[in-house]
């Protein structure tokens, strides 16, 4: 069963107050068939583009119209498109938005809690690191370019840690490497299959450095050269003599994006921003993090617990409070081969 989703364009609910203009504040709207309901759930079209079970519609079936035209009846619903996951399924370590809360990430994207505690660690000493060096280096645009010994062993502790966090997800996944190691050929899966190239990364408290977003131009045709400040990592490592201009904060800053997409992908952006640790105090201070014009096709679609139980008038309900959520279906990458 897949869901739909769309644009809303009515204002707002029924005997909901008309200021509230949720086609403004909610403007995507995601609607699957189950049984004798329809099921609307409303998503944000910004920042992180929460999807919010908080704000759900249901309508018993009284009517013999498609959910494409119940959807237009009682949103307005425009650009309708199919979602590409089932509803209630998600990947193993692969957020999308439409998982929130803590005990849904962590059973949806199935970790353990000494997984992401390991992570948070490392996280954590790569953001102390970097913040050491902006003492000494404004992390302004023009000043991308200055290289040193303390950049360049953050950019091998940044990038090695990009390789850990890309096997993680890769053996999540059941997914085997195409050597005896993953490499990057390996890693450039991740590019599609975890839809990095829609994350940005801004470093907020500095008005005059351009956001980051690592990923873009990452393909499989060349999947290390492509990845440039990776392939810049792999110089520095290796051949510091030649290519030390190449140990950049311009790099260093790429590769802590790098692993703080990819912390996000894992576990889910929310419990770097929400949960009370000095990783998130360190976070919430120094970075913003954002989607930018995700395909919104890609997103997990709670299912929720329908039965003769549940009213057949249409109406609106905090479906995550009223325990209608059911457990999310966990289904390994390795499915797609």
């Amino acid at each position: 069963m897949k869901a739909i989703c769309y644009h809303n364009t009515k204002l707002t609910l029924p005997h909901w107050n008309p200021n509230d203009r949720l086609n403004e504040k909610c403007p995507l709207g995601f609607a699957y068939e189950d049984g004798n309901f329809y099921v609307h759930i409303y998503g944000r079209g910004e920042g992180l583009y929460t999807i919010s079970p908080g704000l759900t519609t249901i309508e018993g079936k009284t009517e013999n119209i498609s959910l494409e035209q119940w959807a237009v009846k009682r949103f307005g619903a425009e650009n309708i498109q199919s979602m590409y996951e089932e509803v209630g399924v998600t990947r193993p370590s692969i957020w999308r938005p439409g998982l929130y809360t803590y005990d849904e990430m962590q059973q949806g994207l199935h970790y353990s809690s000494f997984e992401k505690e390991d992570e948070d660690q490392a996280l954590f000493l790569l953001l102390q690191k970097l913040i050491d060096i902006f003492t000494y280096i404004e992390p302004a645009n023009c000043n991308l370019s200055c290289y040193g010994h303390r950049i360049r062993e953050l950019i091998v502790l940044a990038s090695t840690e990009f390789e850990n966090q890309c096997r993680n997800i890769l053996r999540a996944n059941h997914i085997p490497s195409q050597g005896k190691d993953y490499m990057s050929k390996d890693f450039v899966k991740l590019n599609a299959w975890a839809h990095l190239t829609d994350y940005e990364i801004m470093f907020k408290p500095f008005a005059n450095l351009r956001p980051f977003k690592p990923f873009d131009d990452w393909n499989e045709e060349k999947p290390t050269q492509s990845l440039i400040w990776y392939d810049k990592y792999n110089h520095v490592k290796h051949d510091r003599a030649q290519h030390f201009t190449d140990a950049s904060l311009e790099t260093a800053l790429n590769a802590i994006a790098a692993d703080i997409i990819l912390y996000s992908v894992q576990f889910g952006p929310y419990l770097l921003s929400n949960f009370p640790s000095a990783l998130s105090s360190y976070f919430n201070q120094y970075i913003h993090l954002s989607l930018v014009n995700p395909d919104v096709r890609t997103f997990y679609i709670p299912k929720l617990k329908l039965d003769d139980s549940i009213r057949k008038d249409y109406f609106t309900c905090d479906a995550f409070r009223a325990g209608l959520i059911e457990p999310w279906t966990i289904t390994p990458l390795c499915s797609l081969s």
